[in-house]
């Protein structure tokens, strides 16, 4: 039984070593990114700064302190204290943020932050039967393994909800410059592949949107707010000797310009008509 009892804190051990060493240097490697992504927390942007730096260094000597026998107990708490306060912020993000930012990176870079959630509860979990086993080893009583324990668990929680609170507050009425930037401004709904680069937004109505050509100058592209439908529209100049070099349109609905910068007409016509002469302005 008591081998048993061992092999569990070992694993635990080294398993958490290897966590915290290959989590604290892949975030030396992207620190710059590292830092950004703190940053732009939803809940966590005015101490980016110091956490960032406190993360990595607390995750590196965690690391050494579980691989030295007489500071195990020490390092075992303090990775509890650690992963309870990343479990927290998880589930701020989940529960309380405005937007839910981009996973971290490194092995985990493919679970979803529900995902990581219970990656990280499961590591609570078997921190907190380690440190049990290992007190119990010790023939220390239940009782006070239970209320340290407990204590850590909650001390833990508490930081990451005053620092997530008093961050909010920081962000909102004592501002350090901090720029939160929106994490989806645009989200797909649906989308035409146009095949080419040279069009450009000309315009738009409520019916429609329009493009330009940057390679052919005298056809307007109409395409339905649906993208299904989509109709060109020639267009025929009523003089013939002027030299362009980079005709444009600007659709101002019912109408549309065409217009070049390097001589000075601007030529207007209706939209609808079909193959009909640009009139000069």
């Amino acid at each position: 039984m008591k081998n048993f009892q061992s092999i569990i804190i070992q694993f635990t051990v080294y398993f958490h070593v290897l966590l915290f060493t290959y989590a604290a240097i892949s975030k030396l490697l992207d620190f710059e990114n590292f830092q950004i992504q703190l940053a732009q927390s939803p809940l966590l942007s005015a101490y980016a700064g110091i956490i960032s730096y406190s993360v990595i260094l607390i995750e590196l000597i965690l690391s050494i302190m579980l691989s030295i026998p007489k500071s195990r107990l020490i390092a075992l708490y303090g990775s509890l204290y650690l992963m309870i306060g990343f479990s927290v912020y998880i589930y701020l993000i989940l529960n309380y943020s405005d937007f839910i930012p981009c996973s971290c990176g490194g092995i985990l870079e493919k679970l979803g932050w529900t995902e990581h959630l219970i990656f990280n509860i499961s590591c609570v979990i078997l921190l907190i039967i380690s440190i049990y086993l290992f007190e119990k080893n010790k023939n220390k009583q239940n009782k006070l393994t239970i209320i340290s324990t407990s204590l850590t668990v909650i001390i833990s929680a508490s930081m990451v909800y005053i620092l997530f609170l008093n961050s909010e507050y920081i962000v909102k009425n004592e501002n350090n410059f901090t720029r939160r930037f929106p994490h989806h401004p645009i989200l797909e709904d649906s989308y035409l592949d146009l095949g080419v680069n040279s069009y450009y937004f000309a315009g738009i109505d409520k019916d429609e949107v329009y493009l330009g050509n940057t390679t052919s100058p005298l056809t307007l592209i109409s395409i339905d707010k649906n993208f299904k439908n989509i109709k060109k529209h020639p267009v025929l100049l009523e003089e013939k000797g002027n030299i362009f070099k980079s005709l444009r349109i600007v659709v101002k609905a019912p109408y549309f310009y065409l217009y070049d910068g390097s001589i000075p007409i601007i030529y207007r016509r209706r939209i609808r008509k079909k193959r009909s002469k640009c009139n000069k302005l």
